[in-house]
């Protein structure tokens, strides 16, 4: 299925852009249903998906049919009706974003109030475990170097005979390490005087008693000295009980975990703070978007009250002519409490169609004949300021008698002087209005069911009306 459109006089480069989809003023819609079920959508040969193809074809067409009274009994039916009328669908547009930035404004006010309530509720807690942590002057590192010292104190006794022992074999007896090195020292020095063949062991040895003499220092480092004084070894122990008790209130292994879990305490109270912030901030936003919506809407509405007598008056008008002479509508508007997409307001379409009988709303009390009159006649003044390049009326005529069928007939072509029309019709008087037919017929055979469309030629076209107009058998007097 493809349709060529000329869109130059519609405006609809922003749609395309919108859409990333590059403009033509003749433009090609395309849509291909293989035999699979699935299909393909296409803009000008470029692969789309079906909403897309839907948004722009909604700014082409306009498509009535039988049951769109279904369609239109609410209140966007009448108000694009009258905003059209208004020549406000700017405003309109312009109303709608407000108040989805408002709605969007004022659903992020309620999630910050939410989570708001949740952190004022846990604030106190968090600020006791906080500064218990804070108060702790935790250091990375110190819990390995605490059971170090530890370890050593409760080991001090094993320790120092073993460092007695070492230094014993060491520095201490005649027999010490050390002197027996001195003593092959001299040795290789008199060695040396009758050879050099000694001279890198003597060398090496050299080595020996500096290492000796390292080791010696390192035994006498003061870092090795055992912890003796009790006032220490306490503030040790009760450095030490108090990071395993944090540890253990707050379910970690290590004083980094308690660190990270101190700055993460302290992360979420300055949100807390952060979010009264951000939620003072919105309700200033929430506050003046909703004077611009009241302003915006107080606009919209007067505008519409303006144009709805004139509504009224040609709609009645039309009816008359129509066949309805004492028709009439009543455009009731009142406030809403809420903001809703058309602004402020509700309306309420009432109708009459006879003298005498009370208004009611329209599509409890008008019968189908009646429906698709109104319905045609409001079609007509919605085409004389929309800006739609075709619209399709699927049987507009349905349950109207002849004579009304031919008043109907004049109202579609002064609707086709306007934009291009597209009328699905039974009736002869509505079809011959036409400056060009397509007639369409089902063929069933066993397996499906074939469309066929013919384009009619001039004496085809004549041939069809008076079948229309006589049945099967075409007489000579409906030729005429």
């Amino acid at each position: 299925m493809e349709a060529e459109f000329n869109l130059t006089n519609f405006n609809l480069k922003s749609v395309f852009d919108q859409n990333n989809l590059d403009y033509f003023d003749q433009s090609i819609l395309r849509r291909e249903i293989l035999p699979n079920g699935k299909s393909r959508s296409f803009v000008n040969d470029t692969p789309v998906n079906l909403d897309v193809l839907k948004i722009i074809g909604e700014n082409l067409i306009d498509i009535h049919t039988q049951h769109q009274s279904l369609s239109v009994s609410n209140n966007s039916f009448f108000f694009n009706l009258i905003d059209s009328l208004a020549e406000q669908k700017n405003i309109v547009k312009n109303f709608t974003e407000a108040l989805q930035n408002y709605n969007d404004i004022q659903n992020e006010l309620e999630k910050l109030n939410r989570l708001n309530k949740s952190l004022s509720n846990d604030k106190d807690y968090f600020s006791y475990l906080h500064k218990e942590l804070d108060d702790a002057n935790l250091i990375s590192g110190e819990q390995e170097k605490i059971e170090s010292k530890l370890k050593l104190v409760k080991n001090s006794e094993q320790i120092k005979l073993f460092v007695s022992q070492i230094e014993h074999i060491l520095y201490s007896s005649d027999e010490s390490l050390e002197n027996k090195v001195f003593s092959l020292n001299s040795i290789l020095d008199n060695l040396s005087k009758l050879t050099d063949q000694f001279s890198e062991i003597k060398t090496r040895l050299n080595s020996l008693l500096i290492e000796l003499s390292d080791i010696q220092s390192d035994f006498n480092n003061p870092n090795l000295k055992l912890i003796d004084d009790v006032s220490e070894l306490n503030s040790l122990e009760n450095r030490i009980n108090l990071i395993y008790d944090l540890q253990k209130k707050h379910n970690v292994g290590s004083v980094d975990d308690l660190i990270n879990k101190k700055n993460n305490l302290k992360k979420q109270l300055d949100e807390s703070g952060n979010v009264e912030i951000d939620i003072k901030d919105l309700e200033v936003k929430l506050t003046a978007k909703h004077s611009l919506l009241l302003e915006l809407s107080k606009k919209i509405s007067n505008s519409r009250k303006k144009i709805i007598p004139i509504l009224k008056s040609d709609l009645e008008s039309l009816l008359a002519n129509l066949g309805m002479k004492n028709s009439s509508f009543n455009f009731i508007i009142n406030k809403s409490s809420n903001f809703n997409k058309f602004g402020l307001d509700e309306i309420e379409v009432m109708f009459s169609a006879n003298k005498g009988i009370s208004h009611a709303p329209l599509f409890k009390i008008a019968s189908g004949g009646e429906l698709s009159r109104i319905l045609l006649s409001v079609k007509y003044v919605l085409s004389k300021h929309s800006k739609l390049p075709t619209m399709i009326f699927d049987e507009i005529d349905t349950g109207v008698s002849g004579e009304i069928a031919a008043k109907i007939s004049k109202i579609l072509l002064e609707i086709s002087k306007e934009i291009q029309l597209i009328v699905i019709t039974h009736l002869p008087q509505v079809a011959a209005r036409a400056s060009q037919h397509l007639k369409v017929d089902k063929i069933n055979s066993k397996d499906t069911v074939k469309t066929i469309v013919t384009l009619l030629s001039e004496n085809e076209r004549r041939e069809e009306l008076a079948r229309m107009l006589s049945g099967a058998k075409i007489t000579d007097a409906a030729r005429k």
